[in-house]
C-alpha cells in the first residue's frame, strides 16, 4: 500500500458553479480566468513576486495581483495571493508551478496590493467553504489561526523559526489541523472516490480503514 501523503486541493481543470460561486464571495465582481504558466528564466516556485518584479525589470508589461485557486472537491477553496503580468492584453504566469502544472485558476483582485520594499511582506491566503459541515468550518478557522502565528515571523532560507508560546500553540493547532483534515476525508469520500494518496484506488480499498484506525487513537 502506497504511504499515506494525502494530496487534498489541487488546481481545477475546470470552472464549475461552485467554484464560481466561491470566487465571486471572495471578490465580488471579479471573474476567475484560466493563466498559462510560461515561468521565466530563473524564476523559483512559491515566489511569484520577486519572479514578477524580476521579469517586468527587463520586459514590458504589467503586473497583476489576485488570487491563485485550488479548489478541495465539495470542501473548499484554496486561495492563495498571486501575482502575474498582462502582456498584450493577455495575463501570463511567469511562475513556475511546485507539481508541474501548466496553468492555474487566477481571480483578479484590485484591492490587492504588495509592498516590495517591506522584508516581511507576504501575499495573503485564505479559504472558502463549499461545504456546510461544521469540521470544514473549524479546519479554515484553524488554518486561519496558523496564519496568523506564522506571518509574525520572518522566513530565513525557506523556513520559518517559532519560538516560545508560539511554537507550543502551533503545535497544538497542527495536531487540530491533522485530525480534522482525515475527519473532512472520510466524511466527503464515498465508496466511489478515489484515494486522496494518489495511488488510484478506490479510496475504501486504500486508506480508508487506515484514516478510520488513525481518529480512533486520536
Amino acid at each position: 500500500m502506497p504511504p499515506l501523503t494525502l494530496v487534498t486541493t489541487k488546481s481545477p481543470d475546470q470552472l464549475t458553479p461552485a467554484i464560481s460561486s466561491g470566487c465571486a464571495r471572495l471578490v465580488p465582481g471579479s471573474t476567475p480566468v484560466f493563466v498559462e504558466r510560461v515561468p521565466a528564466a530563473g524564476a523559483l516556485v512559491n515566489k511569484c513576486t520577486f519572479n514578477v518584479q524580476r521579469f517586468l525589470a527587463e520586459h514590458s508589461g504589467e503586473m497583476v495581483l489576485g488570487w491563485e485557486v485550488c479548489v478541495w472537491d465539495n470542501v473548499l477553496l484554496d486561495c492563495i495571493g498571486h501575482i502575474v503580468v498582462r502582456l498584450d492584453d493577455q495575463l501570463r504566469c511567469v511562475t513556475p508551478s511546485k507539481y508541474g502544472d501548466t496553468r492555474l485558476l487566477f481571480l483578479p483582485d484590485p484591492r490587492l496590493a504588495f509592498n516590495f520594499n517591506d522584508p516581511m511582506a507576504r501575499m495573503p491566503a485564505t479559504q472558502i467553504s463549499l461545504s456546510s459541515r461544521a469540521e470544514v468550518k473549524r479546519l479554515i478557522e484553524v488554518q486561519s489561526m496558523e496564519r496568523a502565528i506564522k506571518i509574525k515571523y520572518p522566513v530565513s532560507s525557506g523556513q520559518i523559526l517559532i519560538q516560545g508560546e508560539d511554537a507550543i500553540a502551533l503545535q497544538r493547532i497542527s495536531r487540530e489541523k491533522e485530525i480534522l483534515i482525515l475527519k473532512v476525508i472520510l466524511a466527503t469520500n464515498d465508496h466511489t472516490s478515489r484515494c486522496p494518496c494518489g495511488s488510484g484506488k478506490k479510496f475504501r480499498k486504500c486508506h480508508r480503514t487506515d484514516i478510520e484506525q488513525m481518529l480512533r487513537h486520536s
